[in-house]
């Protein structure tokens, strides 16, 4: 289920870049250096139930995103597991356990997801295991709910090394111990994360 494909190299991500440059295109993708390929954001799935208006997967066309390869994830220290909803279209725990399994010089993974979808795996009974952290955002009412409820308190993810919560537009003003709180403004523009490589499965 979780195989990779070495379909796009550097040569194919430069002539990308150039077409993107000539065309005038928005560019989703950093360029892969000694110090991004450290860190892969890879989507493992584009799927979602919701249709957020804050969200970023409306801001570009998912098949500009290179597939991962072989040789990048064997250079690879951290992957954060974004999608889509992973929580709901995959089992990021599973994918996580698989690919440090795999590659040895993956030291930490951390999943991207939402409060409602996220409130809703572990209401059906499921359990964090073999990542480091979470990123959750809240970009509805309906996510600062099910985070209060279902998710600050939980000790398998307070427990974790490292959470972030993304709030946007004020959603939610509390301060939930074991997250590193991000507070944050929509942005029209889609801007790739600068420390990183964007890669889909």
């Amino acid at each position: 289920m979780f195989t990779t494909y070495k379909c796009f190299g550097k040569d194919d991500y430069n002539k990308l870049v150039r077409f993107k440059e000539l065309e005038g295109g928005q560019d989703i993708l950093n360029e892969a250096t000694e110090i991004t390929e450290k860190i892969i954001r890879l989507m493992v799935t584009p799927l979602c139930r919701r249709d957020c208006e804050f969200c970023c997967n409306k801001q570009y066309s998912i098949a500009d995103v290179p597939t991962v390869s072989d040789e990048e994830l064997q250079r690879a220290e951290v992957l954060c597991l974004t999608g889509g909803e992973p929580f709901v279209f995959t089992d990021p725990c599973n994918i996580a356990q698989y690919y440090r399994r795999i590659y040895r010089n993956i030291r930490k993974v951390y999943v991207y997801t939402n409060a409602f979808e996220l409130a809703d795996w572990i209401d059906d009974g499921n359990r964090i295991h073999d990542i480091n952290g979470l990123s959750i955002s809240i970009k509805t009412e309906s996510d600062a709910f099910f985070f209060q409820k279902y998710i600050e308190n939980e000790p398998d993810i307070c427990s974790l090394p490292s959470n972030r919560l993304y709030v946007f537009h004020g959603l939610y003003t509390g301060k939930p111990k074991g997250f590193e709180v991000i507070h944050r403004e929509w942005q029209e523009v889609f801007k790739p994360a600068n420390d990183s490589i964007f890669r889909r499965l």
